[in-house]
């Protein structure tokens, strides 16, 4: 279904959100600025958007309440419509997914479970030493298997999923973010505060051949 608007274009598309298959619209929008994917979830939107003047990146927001697994579907679906060719998804090198604990909520609880159980953090030097908390994250999520889904659905069109880049890096005592119940059972000391979000880009780099 095709509608043409004034430097608008519209494409609808649809995809499963429930075991009951029921179906969702995606809407492929495309501006003088970019293409964009969304779609509305009970009043709460998603999208995928590709800017024109950054034909490589990838922005992905969703901050909508789904489980991980349910925003991976909605990821993939959203990447089929908006690259349908194999050979432009090459083009891809970077994904930024905004801020982690958002659109990823359970790679943020898993960051703050490795930062409680890692002798290197520090809750004091990100105040002493500039750069302490971005390069601590980084590293985090570079060298532990924090995002083994994201990296298995991306797999299937071609890429190969690594952190390139974290910023703004957020800190909180467990009781003070959205799992703290759950850290606090895993051994959490409840009285030190523990890296959670951050700006998180991935880059995408052509996966090996099996």
């Amino acid at each position: 279904m095709k509608f043409l608007l004034p430097t608008l274009l519209i494409f609808l598309s649809y995809f499963p959100i429930s075991e009951a298959k029921s179906l969702q619209p995606l809407v492929l929008v495309e501006d003088e600025f970019a293409h964009k994917v969304t779609t509305d979830l009970d009043g709460c939107r998603a999208s995928l958007e590709r800017r024109k003047k950054e034909l490589n990146y990838l922005h992905f927001r969703n901050d909508c309440p789904q489980p991980l697994e349910a925003k991976l579907t909605l990821l993939s679906a959203m990447i089929e419509m908006l690259i349908p060719e194999a050979e432009d998804r090459h083009t891809i090198s970077s994904l930024f997914v905004g801020r982690l604990v958002l659109t990823f909520p359970e790679i943020a609880q898993r960051l703050a479970k490795s930062a409680s159980e890692s002798p290197e953090w520090d809750q004091k030097r990100p105040w002493k030493e500039p750069g302490y908390s971005n390069r601590f994250v980084l590293q985090l999520m570079k060298h532990d298997n924090l995002f083994p889904e994201l990296s298995e659905t991306l797999k299937g069109f071609g890429y190969k999923v690594q952190v390139a880049s974290v910023e703004k890096i957020l800190m909180a005592k467990p009781k003070d973010t959205s799992f703290g119940d759950q850290l606090l059972e895993e051994g959490a000391d409840p009285q030190i505060k523990l890296p959670f979000d951050a700006l998180t880009w991935f880059s995408l780099s052509p996966a090996s051949s099996p």
